[in-house]
């Protein structure tokens, strides 16, 4: 006859099995992921890197995303966000499209909005020099809707914008790795946010994408120089698990915002 199990011991049983898989969670959650494969230093531009050709059509109303540069209500942007465009706003939430004033720069596709409505700023690093195979994190509004993705470096190329204005940049680019749950599809609206390094700083804007071949194509930092204020921020470091939260965090209070642009 065989021996009836005492239901004490079924119950202490269970609770160790529930116990036991919630502590392999949280340590797999907590464990940071593997670091990237990093190769050489990125090299300098050079007269032989790929050139990719963007056309820039006559202007119309369309969205992007800016992120807060310095403390006193200067934000960035992608230029051909807001260029030519009659109304420029910033989505502050709660149904309000705040007017900006925007200046457009001729020699990198940026632009400056200028506001009354002060955010704190993004911590920047501009000067470090970047390595072949780390991690961007790229932070915006693609499709419209709050979404993320990241990549890794590739390497350096050339941007050439024709159209309704022209312009010659030296430009990073990143082989997508992965997105937002969800988010399928053209990352169109993301143009002008951030991209940000493994220390959560930001060393790009988000300047073009190529979904046949997974790339996005960000602003080289010596774009950037001279255009941000010193660092008042201290930054939050990234991870592939961390990123979304970090993500959320920044749009839910403001530093990263949604743009309107109105063409009449």
């Amino acid at each position: 006859m065989r021996a009836k199990i005492p239901d004490w011991l079924i119950y202490l049983a269970l609770v160790l099995l529930i116990y036991g898989n919630a502590k392999h969670k949280a340590t797999k959650i907590d464990t940071p992921d593997s670091p990237p494969e990093l190769g050489e230093m990125l090299p300098s531009e050079t007269p032989r890197d790929e050139r990719i050709i963007v056309a820039v059509e006559r202007p119309r109303s369309g969205i992007g995303t800016a992120f807060a540069m310095s403390d006193n209500g200067k934000w960035m942007t992608a230029r051909h966000v807001v260029d030519s465009c009659d109304e420029v706003g910033i989505d502050v939430g709660g149904l309000k499209i705040l007017r900006v004033n925007a200046e457009v720069f001729s020699n990198s596709d940026t632009a400056i909005l200028t506001s009354s409505w002060r955010r704190k700023s993004l911590a920047h690093d501009l000067a470090s020099q970047r390595q072949i195979g780390e991690r961007g994190f790229f932070f915006g509004f693609p499709q419209g809707k709050p979404g993320d993705a990241v990549g890794t470096l590739i390497g350096r190329n050339r941007l050439l914008i024709r159209g309704r204005y022209r312009s010659d940049e030296s430009i990073l680019a990143w082989s997508e790795i992965g997105r937002s749950r969800g988010l399928r599809g053209s990352l169109g609206g993301l143009s002008g946010g951030p991209v940000l390094d493994k220390d959560g700083e930001v060393i790009g804007v988000v300047s073009a994408e190529s979904p046949r071949r997974g790339r996005i194509y960000t602003v080289a930092p010596s774009n950037l120089k001279g255009k941000f204020s010193a660092n008042t921020q201290k930054p939050t470091a990234l991870t592939l698990q961390s990123y979304g939260l970090e993500a959320d965090r920044l749009r839910r209070e403001r530093r990263i915002a949604q743009v309107i642009c109105l063409v009449n």
